[in-house]
């Protein structure tokens, strides 16, 4: 008998009749990770085919196939894939990951003329209070257990209602899980939520009239997405996390804002210095970059969707990120890295000003970008050698080019050649800066009589 391997592959599958449908969303196809005990792909392939067909629904393709053992070479440890792998057994070598709804971009319907853009969201400062008034919905907060490590130890303290985003019944998982919380006016809850350092990122809050079975069904088809990075499969989608949650109110079509936002009245997070705020917001008092998070606690911003859902599409497939909504995403995720490290800056060079350290922030990137190195320690590492010695110190000082030059050093390596040449090339930019200045005063010295015979 040949030796089995465990298989993973891309399954898109199509509903022979309604019933036979295993998402909530009216439509018809879906894609799904599958993970198959088999001696070969086309033999896995055969029984992916079999297992589907028992349920109804047709396999129309099987695509990028390769053994656990390879994608988790090329790719990393996935523990999706990991628990999906110990689901299957030789008398039932198939396991199906959730099956997730293709939500298509609806076409746009025939006009005379160009019909106008749907209005943007709205923000708005508020405060705690806001959300309590008489004519306010309920309020619900989605708190993220990997920020809030607390939070089932208060959930268990309070009688309230709640539930995990999450089907796992592991421990572990549900602790670093969110957790879909009711939150009541004048409750220990709200509290303590309000007392939480807002730099923490703890959660975002929610206004809705729905129930909290209809909102923990809605907001699990969010919790995974597909994206350009990896069409093999969905990664985890951290929208309560208050960050990415106003990147997404910035980055998402307005039909993709609208379907997540569905049975919502509005979004509300915790302002915090590290948000990439949207332009045409103007907090009041201004948040610069050196503001403190105790200055901002209790100052909440909401986010109010203005078009309505299309007709047909409600929420299914857990966002198919498309390329254009990829580099949004990313360009807001770079804008935070860079004003983090322009913040981290003002500790080593407290007499700097916010514009000097936002352009050496800027300009230790771009130089990352030209020589390749992309890490948080290497960029910093860059930023210091900027702001000691001038963006061009590459060119100015060989020791520090060849370093950065060599295609051969690795660039964890070439950060810890930088990092020990930074004290050499500060003694030497002040040598030099020394040397200039002389030079420019020696243009306004006195002519000796041994000069001028």
């Amino acid at each position: 008998m040949a030796e089995r391997d465990l298989w993973v592959g891309r399954c898109h599958v199509k509903a022979r009749y309604p019933e036979a449908r295993q998402w909530s969303a009216a439509v018809d196809e879906a894609v799904l990770v599958a993970v198959v005990t088999a001696s070969d792909a086309a033999t896995g392939q055969a029984l992916v085919a079999q297992r589907l067909e028992e349920a109804g629904l047709d396999l129309l393709t099987f695509e990028h196939v390769q053994t656990l053992l390879q994608r988790f070479r090329e790719q990393g440890m996935s523990k999706p894939l990991v628990d999906l792998a110990d689901r299957t057994s030789t008398a039932s070598p198939v396991a199906f990951g959730e099956m997730l709804p293709i939500l298509l971009e609806p076409e746009a319907a025939p006009a005379p003329q160009e019909a106008a853009p749907p209005p943007a969201p709205t923000y708005a400062e508020i405060g705690w209070d806001d959300l309590f008034g008489a004519t306010q919905p309920p309020l619900w907060a989605v708190i993220d257990g990997v920020n809030c490590r607390e939070v089932m130890a208060r959930l268990a303290e309070t009688d309230v209602q709640s539930a995990c985003l999450y089907a796992s019944t592991d421990a572990d998982t549900r602790a670093m899980a969110p957790w879909l919380v009711r939150l009541e006016p004048d409750s220990e809850l709200v509290s303590w939520l309000k007392g939480l350092p807002q730099d923490q990122h703890w959660g975002i809050l929610l206004q809705s009239t729905a129930t909290l079975k209809q909102l923990r069904t809605h907001l699990r088809k969010f919790t995974m997405l597909w994206t350009p990075a990896n069409d093999q499969a969905p990664v985890y989608f951290r929208f309560y996390d208050p960050r990415v949650a106003l990147d997404m109110s910035q980055a998402l079509a307005w039909w993709k804002l609208t379907a997540l936002m569905a049975p919502m009245e509005s979004l509300v997070m915790s302002l915090s210095p590290s948000m990439t705020l949207p332009a045409d917001l103007e907090p009041m008092p201004a948040i610069g970059l050196d503001t403190g998070a105790d200055e901002v606690q209790g100052r909440l911003l909401r986010v109010t969707a203005n078009a309505d859902t299309p007709v047909g599409n409600a929420p299914g497939r857990q966002f198919v990120i498309g390329d254009k909504e990829y580099r949004r995403f990313g360009e807001l995720a770079q804008a935070r890295s860079r004003q983090a490290l322009a913040r981290s800056l003002a500790e080593p060079y407290p007499q700097s000003s916010e514009d000097r350290r936002r352009r050496v922030a800027e300009e230790a990137v771009q130089l990352g970008q030209r020589y390749r190195l992309s890490s948080t320690r290497q960029i910093e590492t860059l930023a210091r050698c900027v702001m000691e010695v001038g963006a061009d110190f590459p060119q100015r000082y060989p020791e520090a080019g060849q370093i950065l030059d060599n295609p051969c050093t690795a660039g964890w390596r070439k950060r810890e050649l930088l990092a020990a040449w930074l004290p050499r090339g500060r003694v030497r930019h002040a040598l030099m800066n020394a040397a200039d200045d002389a030079a420019s005063l020696d243009n306004y010295r006195p002519i000796t009589d041994e000069e001028r015979s």
